[in-house]
């Protein structure tokens, strides 16, 4: 590229300061920000652990009073005594009764850190006999349940939260814990309930309004929270955990870390929007990158300056040189800065000036001379046959008193004429170029008449395209002067277009007699070498695609078009006649 020193300056530094930054974002980003990410995952984590430890402490304590209660052989022998001793009580017997079931009760809750849990006593036909405290009991919601009914059938802890209703029950709302009473013959007598409020579970899983806890027992019921009839909007949570199993997952806008009890199976889950969740790294990140937008900045800064007074002395002997014309060839007498090296760069200049000055004339005039060869090489492409046979055309048809006719085929040549001739206009547009093929065309049709057919087919979206002037007529005219020799007619030539988003294709195409390998392998093997010297022969063995025209409509199509030009010539698969392709694709070999 033929950029400035200071230019290049600039990229090489700059390339240098982003190469670090963005090494030095990606080291933050990959070591840092990653582990903080993963301190802040496995620390929410340990706080959903910590919690379920506490809430399996929680249930464990209360548990045990049912486990003491269930156990207690005084207690045993009165719910046997329930079940074998069917008649009715007398109001003593029932006082007293009460009072023992409610000492063997305060003696299992005394030692306990819930001193305020209220208990029921049920026999076998589970009609309550015993209530201890407040009567909130949930026992007839619990024996709904098929699914408790086998637990305690099977000797197991129930849990059962009762946390719906409206905000004005919201001191009503309690969890209880159900248990079956067996003796050692696995007689069954009745079942006990000890229920507790959520003062207890409201102070284990408070975490300061970040986020919510969530418990759900192993039946997929949620435990906790105790809310009222509101939408919850978190969504509803998975209910296939494994007891002992930890771990995350997210949804749409909430991270989830859970924690599933191997003792009681309640899963307790820990709820953050994902903004909440990492805010502080993303603070950190935020901070981090305006950081580096400013060392950036400023380090850009410093380059610039640097390099402008790096290059201050190079830019006046540049000016210097700039004024140098074929007239004065000379720098000046003024020292640049009194730089010992750039004095010297000046004298270096000086002297080449000197020898430029005796070649620039003969180079000058070399190139205009090989100028005027090539475009009067492409011009000449237009046969003196064609001119000759449009003239007689012409006479033709004014001898048949075919005036308008004779007034067309005059004004298409003259056009025809005007637009090859103009040297002065290096490139046009497609739809001029076509316009020319056209007439050349239509004026070989005056004279082959029925024994010439052609089409043209240009989208219109092509039309504004610029090309070098007379870069594809003359591959028409090469059609029509090698490829019908030898062929009966009709004569058949076809100039189509193609589009798409990222190439344009144009196609010439006849149903002549076709290349021969040889010649078709002479024609590539010339412009892989870029062999484009003007014949001083025109070849007349064969279709003449080796001759002057040619090869350097094909140069200067691809100096126009760059590395992206697209050139092939082939006969076609059917055996009659062949076409060249040209233009300008990002896809070589899908055209």
């Amino acid at each position: 590229m033929n950029l400035k020193f200071r230019t290049k300056l600039y990229f090489v530094f700059s390339a240098v300061i982003i190469f670090a930054a963005v090494s030095f974002s990606l080291y933050i980003h990959m070591h840092i920000f990653s582990q903080i990410e993963r301190e802040t995952t496995y620390n929410d984590q340990q706080l959903c652990i910590k919690i379920s430890e506490n809430v399996d402490t929680y249930i464990e304590k209360l548990d045990d009073i049912t486990k003491k209660l269930i156990s207690d052989p005084a207690l045993l022998q009165i719910m046997r005594g329930l079940k074998d001793n069917g008649k009715v009580l007398s109001s003593y017997d029932q006082i007293r009764r009460d009072r023992e079931i409610a000492g063997i009760v305060s003696n299992a809750i005394t030692l306990t850190s819930f001193p305020h849990v209220n208990v029921y006593l049920y026999d076998q036909e589970e009609n309550c006999q015993f209530i201890y405290n407040q009567n909130q009991s949930s026992f007839r919601k619990i024996m709904e349940s098929e699914e408790c009914r086998e637990k305690l059938k099977d000797k197991k802890l129930v849990i059962y939260a009762d946390n719906r209703g409206d905000d004005t029950d919201a001191a009503q709302r309690s969890i209880s814990f159900v248990r079956a009473v067996y003796d050692v013959s696995a007689n069954h007598y009745g079942y006990i309930e000890v229920q507790s409020d959520y003062k207890k579970l409201d102070e284990i899983c408070d975490i300061n309004e970040v986020g919510d806890v969530i418990l759900v027992d192993s039946s997929g019921d949620e435990i906790y929270p105790a809310r009222g009839g509101a939408d919850d909007s978190r969504g509803e949570v998975p209910q296939d955990r494994t007891e002992g199993d930890s771990g995350v997952f997210t949804d749409e806008s909430n991270i989830f870390f859970y924690s599933c009890s191997d003792y009681s199976g309640v899963t307790t889950y820990i709820c953050y929007s994902q903004e909440t969740v990492y805010s502080s790294l993303e603070l950190l990140q935020r901070t981090t990158f305006i950081f580096f937008i400013a060392v950036t900045a400023a380090a850009f800064l410093m380059v610039i300056l640097f390099s402008r007074k790096l290059v201050r002395p190079l830019q006046e002997l540049r000016d210097n040189v700039l004024k140098v014309t074929y007239e004065n060839t000379g720098l000046g007498d003024d020292d640049l800065y009194n730089n010992n090296e750039i004095v010297e760069l000046k004298d270096a200049f000086q002297k080449i000036l000197g020898d430029l000055k005796d070649t620039a004339q003969r180079e000058i005039a070399s190139n205009q001379a090989e100028a005027r060869a090539r475009i009067a090489a492409l011009q000449a492409q237009i046969s003196p046959h064609f001119i000759h046979n449009v003239l007689y055309s012409i006479s033709i048809a004014a001898r048949e008193g075919r005036t308008e006719d004779s007034v067309s085929m005059c004004k298409q040549l003259s056009d025809m004429l005007r637009y090859t001739v103009n040297s002065n206009a290096h490139s046009t547009k497609l739809r001029e170029e076509v316009t020319c093929i056209a007439n050349y065309l239509s004026l070989q049709k005056k004279y082959y008449e029925d024994f010439l057919e052609y089409e043209i087919h240009i989208p219109g979206d092509i039309e504004e395209l610029d090309v070098p002037r007379l870069s594809i007529l003359p591959f028409v005219e090469n059609a029509m002067q090698h490829a019908f020799d030898g062929k009966r007619p009709p004569y058949r030539i076809v100039v189509e277009a193609r589009t798409g988003e990222d190439f344009w294709m144009i196609r010439i195409r006849d149903n002549g007699r076709g290349f021969t390998d040889e010649k078709i392998e002479e024609l590539k093997e010339r412009i892989r070498s870029k062999n484009t010297a003007i014949d001083s022969e025109r070849k007349k063995d064969g279709p003449g695609m080796g001759g002057m025209g040619i090869p350097n409509c094909i140069l200067r199509l691809r100096l126009y078009l760059g590395e992206n030009f697209y050139f092939r010539i082939e006969n076609l698969e059917s055996g009659e006649g062949a076409q060249v392709c040209l233009g300008y694709t990002g896809r070589w070999k899908d055209v």
